[in-house]
């Protein structure tokens, strides 16, 4: 049976800030039902291991969040998660959770308080058996602005790093800082857009990963925060049904002539990265 490295589940499309960097969609904003999740979970447990509670919107949000995790263990299935950061210290009993195999912080993001690099660094001083990832993903054509530099000395002063560790992170990806903790940087990306140029090129979408927004709906990949490209809906189809259709079917296969057939994935830039 086909396995997908991962598997977005976005549980809710609400977020707490408004960061210049995201999408902007005009999608309802709502947070995914114990029993919904449940469904999906059914859905997708013998196609992934990994299911990544992420698209858009901040996860730590979900009121039930703990129940979630509760169901995704289960049914057997690892979590990673993607964050803000904002609610790390509040919700860090349930971050602690088994379930959850890592947790991204994008410490990159805006309308942040006074305290909060250090409500994240103390918090996961006490989160010992997570891979945590501090993600720095503003950087223009590589280079260090104001905000990305700030960053890395809050990083270099709390983990007592030295100028050679400091001078990886400015030049290499994905830097072992502490036992569990990485630091990966890399350039603002451009989110797809049918009105962007057409790029010919490879994509890992429907080969290693696809995305199942708040509503149910099938997408590509967790770069299609709008739902550009239903592939179905998976309170109405079953996955293996969506993984059938005509439309699934080929998309996946211009990927790999690396001639995309939707508009949407012609106009990705993010193919680039592929190269």
């Amino acid at each position: 049976m086909k396995k997908f490295k991962k598997i977005y589940v976005e549980i809710t499309n609400n977020c707490n800030l408004n960061c210049s960097f995201c999408s902007v969609d005009n999608r309802v904003k709502e947070f995914i039902t114990v029993d919904n999740f449940e469904h999906i979970l059914k859905e997708i447990k013998d196609y992934t291991d990994f299911i990544y509670l992420h698209v858009k919107g901040e996860p730590l949000l979900h009121p039930k969040l703990k129940e979630l995790l509760e169901l995704a263990n289960n049914y057997g299935l690892k979590v990673n998660l993607t964050t803000n950061g904002t609610l790390i210290k509040e919700k860090q009993d349930i971050l602690k959770e088994s379930v959850i195999n890592k947790i991204n912080v994008s410490l990159h993001c805006e309308n942040k308080k006074d305290t909060y690099f250090e409500d994240i660094f103390n918090t996961v001083d006490s989160i010992v058996d997570k891979t945590i990832v501090y993600r720095i993903w503003t950087l223009s054509n590589g280079e260090f602005d104001e905000v990305s530099t700030n960053i890395v000395e809050r990083l270099k002063d709390y983990y007592f790093l030295s100028t050679e560790v400091v001078e990886r992170i400015k030049h290499e990806q994905n830097i072992k800082i502490r036992d569990n903790i990485y630091v990966d940087k890399d350039n603002e990306f451009e989110w797809p857009s049918l009105g962007n140029k057409n790029i010919d090129g490879f994509c890992m979408a429907l080969k290693t990963q696809l995305a199942i927004l708040v509503d149910g709906t099938v997408v590509p990949c967790c770069l299609d925060s709008k739902g550009s490209i239903p592939l179905g809906n998976i309170y109405k189809n079953s996955l293996e049904e969506i993984m059938n259709s005509e439309r699934f079917i080929n998309l996946k296969k211009s990927f790999q002539d690396r001639k995309p057939c939707e508009q949407l994935c012609k106009n990705c830039t993010y193919k680039e990265r592929f190269k």
